[in-house]
């Protein structure tokens, strides 16, 4: 045994050793390159993946050409889908192969830094087996498979070509009825009454945009009532009173000038025309409509060329003022091109839809009908979800029997259930999903994996759609950008509506339930949702699964191996139908080993909301991967073989607050796009500047070991966009926090600068180097601060920042503000527990702020004049002047201002937008100025300042309550818990 003496030397010996193998393997690679990278021979040559990657795209460009078509033929759908599953399995390959190609450069000095680590030979044999060369015989059978595959499959069509017998050009509206001005059936309008007023008052409005005639376009999801809304519309007295003229003309999707203007032609003349000169066309419209007010209704326009519509209303300056334009359409790009003052048509109210269903389930009937079945048919028309369509196809079903019996049954197999239903409300929506392009087909057919009511977030599902390929290059655009306009196509398409329980701001976005039930249908067999736990084993094979949170979930452990055998699967999520707390896990089960690695084929993993605390090693074999979430989990590591996954563009780790360090290795994840850790006390290894295409980094810890991240790291990353946290500034100097470069983050809309909190002021701090430097007592000189200052002064951020906090900072604002302007776009800003700050920033001259918070400064005993800012002496960007203080800010709050005492300099012209005033826990302050905005008061824990409230309005006051008539709830007002009481009032 080798005494003390001699461990150094054989360590050294044993690194020179691994260093020398690593060196020498790259000096050779270049010589042996032709006998492949791996160990073994090589097994597949150049040419023979060049026919690899050029029968690829053939098969996708059969497939694509597909898309455009209707197949009904069986066989021609199944031969279409076994080209699919081969075009997946081609993907795979030559994505495996480039990873073999990549693997032994890439993870070669990871694997020495990690064997150098090693404290024992077990843990050197588990590390030389992390990152292990796929055998080259696995790799010849997969290629040999595909070949052997794609032989059979061409064999029933030569060439892969679609023969003309296999399907026609997709009907444009074959579920479309054509619509006219005399509404169909019976009855009026239910719960458009007020719709139908303010449609009515802008049909007859002068026209506001520089024409002579006036547009006003409807725009609302199918099935909302557009139609019937115009139609009750046109056929008020009032409103035909107004026109000499009313037509009508459907246009729906085929969409061609002439033809289009054919139909007007025919609409007024009532004859159909003989030419298709367009100019003649046009002759014929201004000789008919010459001088006379016109009210024209263009129905069910999807067509969102501006030259088209241009040319189609050309002829139309010839009606006499006062005329309108009508457009309905389902898409909020056709409304805008028309007119940007769009009127959108929302759902009805439930009770309303329940007038709707009734009307269809019993229209012979009258209105004394047992309370049993009307209050079933309130639950069931709950489901239409508003929808008119829906509740006129519920009616149909419930019509077949007006009995308790058959009402039960619809009510509780799901109205859906039923071919009726569906029969009459999913091709009518259909019609809006064949109009969409083929990306947004399959991004939209994606979305049948989340459940009815689920809140979806629009960055995770670009994420998504961006990890399963979904997305089509376009130029130089990156893949988000991309998968943005995605995504804003299917809102203005009425697909998506924004959550009416989150801020606009949120990308939190709703989608009905008729079009979660059209994205299942129209996804066949390649995405299956589980919500019941007896439904766990599925016949089928799809390529996207996940699983939707039930209570009973929480109960029992999810068994996974049922799944084992899916090797095509391509998506695996855990879904939970709300937002979770830290402490509450959804799912509960165990990932076995060998079903992470049967999932070999896997883009998207996400195991948010269970309950497991690792993740197995064998994850790195998902060489595929690229999207990994984690969210809310109790995990305490990740593997470093999650190094290996060099596709991986997400990973999410919010709310794991066990986890308290990343990866040495992850510097290796080049194509990394997003890292969202989970607080900012983790610590982050060297090598994240290297990572150069991340775009969202919520936290950037600035480590005190050697090994640790420093700031110099943000340098390379001028890619990142969204919000960004930096923590750990206290040990930095100026020229330290300057090699952030912050300016140059354009993308950066959000950025908190935190320093650590002091609470012990004797102990002493350490410099970069790990020097000691004393405690924070002797460092309150003002070269100290001056020091503090300069570091704030170069982590100045780019001029567009629209929100910024600063946390902890123990220097003074006043000489380094001025070098911050402009910051023209700025509309929050939150000052919390800097603790030696004497003076507020000069704020007063920022022409864009709505929010100021102001938290837990100490020092602060006057606010006044310098607050304010001298803006004479301030330019913006624009190069103009703020005509006065703080000109849009809304929400002024301070809170913990312990040592305030005097708010002064307020004048008239100051706060002209003021609406909140909040004030809490300012003890020593006594007056409030005179604000002209008259601001709503909010007022806690300031008792001199309460004091000459209540003598300023005690003759105001009628009642003192009693102690038996206060209530008290506990609130937070930012990071203090507070009690509020009140009270009621009799009359």
């Amino acid at each position: 045994m080798a005494d003390k003496g001699e461990k150094p030397i054989i360590h050294t010996l044993r690194d020179a050793l691994l260093h020398f193998a690593v060196k020498s393997k790259k000096l050779a690679s270049p010589l042996l390159e032709p006998f492949g990278r791996a160990s073994e021979p090589a097994t597949v040559d150049d040419d023979e993946l060049t026919a690899l990657r050029s029968k690829l795209l053939r098969i996708r460009a059969t497939l694509r050409d597909a898309e455009s078509l209707s197949v009904t033929d069986r066989s021609v759908q199944l031969w279409l889908a076994e080209l699919g599953d081969l075009e997946h399995r081609a993907e795979d390959v030559l994505e495996e192969l480039e990873y073999e190609s990549r693997r032994s450069a890439q993870l070669e000095e990871l694997k020495l830094d990690l064997l150098r680590a090693a404290k024992n030979g077990k843990r050197r044999r588990e590390v030389g087996l992390l990152f292990a060369a796929a055998p080259a015989r696995r790799l010849r059978r997969k290629i040999d498979g595909i070949w052997a595959r794609y032989e059979e499959v061409a064999s029933d069509r030569r060439k892969l070509r679609l023969r003309p017998g296999d399907g026609a050009p997709r009907p444009a509206a074959s579920a479309l009825v054509p619509s006219s001005a005399h509404p169909r059936g019976c009855g009026g309008l239910h719960g458009r009454e007020r719709d139908a007023k303010r449609v009515a008052a802008l049909v007859r409005a002068p026209p506001d945009n520089g024409r002579g005639y006036a547009v006003v376009p409807i725009v609302g999801m199918a099935g909302v009532g557009k139609t019937a809304l115009v139609q009750c519309v046109c056929n008020m007295a009032d409103v035909r009173s107004h026109f000499d003229m009313t037509f009508w003309i459907w246009i729906s999707q085929e969409f061609d000038v002439v033809g289009v203007t054919r139909k007007i032609v025919e609409a007024i003349t009532r004859s159909r025309p003989d030419c298709d000169e367009l100019s003649t066309l046009h002759e014929l419209i201004v000789e008919h409509l010459a001088g006379k007010r016109c009210l024209i209704v263009l129905d069910d326009v999807w067509d969102d060329n501006p030259s088209h519509w241009d040319c189609i209303t050309a002829p139309l300056s010839c009606c006499a003022a006062g005329s309108t334009v009508i457009v309905t359409t389902r898409s909020k790009k056709v409304a805008k091109m028309v007119n940007p003052k769009l009127y959108h048509l929302k759902c009805l109210s439930d009770d309303d839809c329940w007038l709707v269903c009734r009307r269809r389930a019993l229209p012979n009937i009258n209105t004394n009908i047992k309370q049993e079945l009307v209050e079933i048919g309130k639950q069931i028309s709950k489901k239409c979800g508003g929808l008119p369509l829906a509740g006129e196809a519920a009616g149909s079903a419930l019509s077949n029997s007006i009995s308790w019996e058959h009402w039960k049954e619809v009510l509780e197999n799901g109205l859906w259930a039923g071919s009726e239903a569906k029969n009459l409300v999913l091709p009518v929506l259909k019609v809006s999903y064949d109009h969409l392009s083929s990306p947004l087909n399959r991004c939209f057919a994606f979305c049948s994996l989340f459940p009815k009511g689920f809140v979806f977030d629009k960055d995770v599902l670009v994420q998504l759609w961006t990890a399963q390929g979904f997305v089509d290059a376009e130029g130089d655009c990156s893949p988000e950008v991309i998968a943005n306009g995605y995504f804003k196509g299917l809102v203005s398409r009425c697909f998506f509506h924004p959550s009416p329980a989150h801020d606009i701001g949120e990308g939190k976005f709703v989608m009905h339930d008729l079009y979660q039930e059209l994205a299942q249908f129209v996804s066949g067999n390649e995405c299956k949702m589980i919500q019941h736990p007896y439904s766990m084993k599925i016949d089928e094979s799809p390529r996207h699964l996940s699983f939707v949170d039930e209570e009973s979930y929480s109960v029992e452990e999810m068994h996974l191996n049922t799944f084992r055998g899916h090797h095509d699967l391509r998506t695996f999520l855990f879904i939970a139908r709300t937002e979770q707390n830290q402490e509450k896990m959804t799912f509960r089960t165990k990932i076995p080993s060998e079903l992470i690695t049967d999932f070999e084929c896997l883009r998207a993993l996400d195991l948010s909301n269970t309950n497991i605390m690792e993740l197995p090693k064998s994850i790195g074999s998902l060489i595929h991967l690229r999207y990994l979430a984690l969210d809310n989990t109790t995990i305490k590591t990740l593997p470093d073989s999650i190094c290996a996954l060099f596709h991986l563009e997400t990973i999410k780790l919010n709310n794991c607050s066990s986890l308290t360090q990343l990866p040495q290795g992850i510097k290796l994840l080049l194509n990394l796009r997003c890292l969202e850790i989970p607080h900012s006390n983790i610590q982050m290894p060297s090598g994240i500047g290297e990572l150069t295409r991340l775009q969202r980094l919520p936290f950037f810890a600035i480590g005190n070991e050697p090994a640790g991240c420093g700031i110099e790291e943000l340098n390379e990353l001028v890619n990142l966009r969204g919000h960004l946290h930096i923590t750990g500034l206290n040990n930095l100097d100026g020229a330290q926090a300057a090699t952030a470069n912050l300016w140059n983050k354009l993308g950066i809309q959000k950025l908190t600068l935190e320093w650590s909190e002091l609470t012990n002021f004797n102990k002493p701090l350490c410099d970069p180097q790990g020097n000691a430097v004393g405690g924070i007592s002797d460092r309150q000189g003002p070269g100290f601060n001056a020091a503090k200052d300069q570091v704030l002064k170069c982590l100045k951020p780019h001029s567009d920042l629209e929100e910024l906090s600063i946390k902890h900072y123990n220097g003074s604002f006043s000489p380094t503000w001025s070098g911050w302007l402009p910051l023209d776009r700025l509309a929050s800003i939150e000052l919390k527990d800097c603790h030696n700050c004497e003076e507020l920033p000069p704020l007063g001259c920022l022409p864009s702020l709505k929010h100021i918070l102001v938290q837990s400064l100490p020092r602060v005993k006057l606010v006044g004049p310098k607050f304010y800012g001298d803006v004479g002496d301030i330019a913006s960007s624009s190069d103009r002047r703020v005509c006065n203080v703080f000109p849009a800010l809304e929400s002024l709050k301070f809170r913990n201002m312990k040592a305030w005492e005097e708010w002064c300099g307020v004048k008239s012209e100051h706060f002209p937008n003021l609406k909140y005033l909040t004030i809490a826990r300012c003890s020593k302050l006594k007056l409030l100025p005179k604000f002209t905005s008259e601001p709503k008061l909010r007022i806690r824990h300031c008792d001199l300042l309460q004091m000459q409230l209540c003598q300023k309005y005690r003759n105001m006051v009628k009642h003192i309550p009693a102690q038996s008539e206060i209530s008290y709830t506990r609130i937070m007002e930012g990071d203090i818990l507070v009690l509020e009481a009140s009270c009621s009032y009799g009359a």
